[in-house]
């Protein structure tokens, strides 16, 4: 307030002049993404679709290890190309548009192929999930580099846990309309039936992308020079030689990723071996949903109140809960003759409640840790450290020939308490120790 009483206007600089309505287009843009996964979920639907296609849970873990390393691995190659591009947008734009004819090259290999080859079928519907993946992993780098410059740092949290609680309380509705869609209530029959939900993914899909389209983005404050391959490689070894703290957090996510072995699974298992129908698949999504709620308000909370450090550190405890109650209703089942189906679906709730705090608070951190330079690099280099590990569902599928379920939960139970322990090391991000050298990013 000026001395003759006028208000006065507060300056806003172009970076953060759109940041609400680039915040609110970005929160709509993750609803209608939620939905479309809840309609066609990997470790659910899709897993139990190529399972009862094949008659082989192995392609279960095919279709997570596709999903895993074209996520993860293609976004190393391309990372020094993105973070030179004045704008990212476009970039996002073209990945979208390959992942729209990935999944509908999946669709297409549903209705016209499964019935009459159905081995076929499945090697070639995971060939569209691939390219539905890869084009998805590098758009993502777009997508993160947009979002770091457009979401303000306290705001984050919020931006996260509000897509995914919305996005939840419209899947409970998605959940019980596939749970009717899989019973063939309507006349749908194997396979018909899962194309119509990859359809209504699909719609979900599309409409998520045309949001992000109208997010405004605005001008990077300086951008570099574009980099080959050799000096991008280069800038990673040197960035984890020298960042302890991010190795530390590299070494905490891979302990985490255990849990990939048994996560196909989960569905498949209740189906193959306890004796649950098809239909109980709705059951698991309306759960997954409910925790994924509940997961969102509380971590979303406390990302921003506390700090993401803290949301990883707790979500890390958590990791164990959904192979660990798996274990014990194993237990109840086999050994006391007990019925435990109607419980079955809280692993679901249990496997949302953990990898929500971990995915939300996993990005951020490694947002955090990234100088604006280096972001793409810092997200392509956690993301290539995983890729090796996306390799542990088809890992699961070998091993069933030759073990019981319960031994790839044990695995996924440790792995998920040694993680809870090496998480305890991680510092905050703001405080970390300065490399010796000079470093890649502050």
């Amino acid at each position: 307030m000026t001395g003759d009483g006028q208000r006065t206007t507060l300056a806003v600089t172009p970076r953060w002049q759109h940041w609400q309505r680039n915040f609110w287009l970005g929160v709509l843009n993750g609803i209608l993404f939620k939905v479309g996964v809840t309609f066609a979920h990997p470790s659910t639907v899709l897993a139990v679709f190529l399972t009862k296609l094949t008659g082989n849970e192995l392609f279960a873990g095919l279709l997570t290890a596709v999903a895993g390393l074209g996520w993860f691995l293609p976004p190393m190659f391309v990372a020094g190309y993105v973070e030179a591009l004045p704008r990212k947008l476009p970039l996002y734009a073209r990945m979208a548009l390959g992942r729209a004819l990935g999944w509908l090259w999946m669709i297409a290999v549903v209705v016209f192929l499964a019935p009459r080859a159905p081995f076929l079928a499945a090697v070639l519907f995971l060939l569209g999930y691939a390219i539905f993946t890869v084009t998805g992993g590098i758009g993502t780098l777009a997508f993160m580099d947009i979002f770091a410059r457009t979401v303000p740092f306290r705001r984050r949290g919020a931006f996260w846990g509000l897509r995914m609680f919305f996005g939840s309380l419209l899947s409970i509705g998605v959940g019980v309309f596939v749970r009717h869609v899989l019973r063939q209530e309507w006349g749908l029959t194997f396979p018909y039936n899962y194309a119509v939900l990859m359809a209504c993914s699909f719609f979900a899909f599309g409409l998520a992308w045309l949001t992000f389209f109208l997010v405004h983005e605005p001008p990077p404050e300086w951008t570099p020079l574009p980099r080959s391959w050799q000096e991008q490689w280069m800038t990673m070894k040197q960035l984890w030689r020298e960042r302890r703290d991010f190795r530390q957090l590299i070494l905490t996510r891979l302990l985490l990723d255990f849990e990939l072995i048994a996560l196909p699974y989960y569905s498949t298992y209740a189906v193959t071996v306890l004796g649950a129908k098809p239909s109980l698949l709705g059951a698991f999504i309306v759960a997954e949903t409910l925790g994924g709620m509940f997961a969102n308000a509380l971590w979303s909370t406390l990302a921003d109140r506390r700090s993401n450090l803290f949301v990883l550190q707790s979500a890390a405890l958590l990791a164990a809960l959904p192979s660990g109650w798996v274990l014990l209703l194993s237990a109840c089942h086999f050994l006391l003759g007990l019925p435990v189906l109607s419980l079955y679906p809280l692993t679901y709730f249990f496997l949302a409640l953990a990898t929500t705090g971990i995915g939300i608070a996993f990005t951020n951190y490694v947002l955090e840790l990234a100088d604006d330079a280096h972001r793409s690099t810092y997200l392509a280099l956690s993301n290539a450290s995983e890729s090796g590990m996306m390799m542990l569902p088809v890992l699961g599928g070998i091993l069933l020939k030759f073990v019981p379920h319960p031994v790839l939960f044990a695995i996924a139970f440790t792995g998920a308490l040694v993680a809870a322990r090496q998480s305890r090391r991680l510092r905050p991000a703001f405080v970390a120790i300065p490399p010796r050298r000079s470093p890649v990013a502050p």
